[in-house]
């Protein structure tokens, strides 16, 4: 096999990993987002009331749970259509 061949067969491999991992790449950022907003949202209502960090834990507790919900449904969603297409 020529070195074409060999660099074609090579980049065609990477760009169907790439294809494939593409969707997932952004699950963590919007997990980290989701925290970090509710954890905000509790900053705020601790500093307009005076309530000490319990807000903050309170909402960086929520974030964490609709994150990680939002994560895995996502990663569900995405294995299910993955499946689809390799069964067809």
């Amino acid at each position: 096999m020529s070195d074409e061949g060999k660099k074609e067969r090579m980049f065609h491999g990477i760009g169907r990993a790439v294809k494939e991992m593409a969707p997932y790449s952004g699950l963590g950022l919007q997990l980290a987002v989701t925290v970090v907003v509710f954890w905000f949202i509790g900053k705020l209502i601790d500093d307009n009331y005076g309530t000490g960090p319990l807000w903050m834990i309170v909402g960086a507790t929520l974030g964490i749970v609709v994150g990680m919900y939002n994560f895995i449904k996502a990663v569900l969603e995405l294995s299910k259509r993955k499946e689809k297409r390799n069964a067809n």
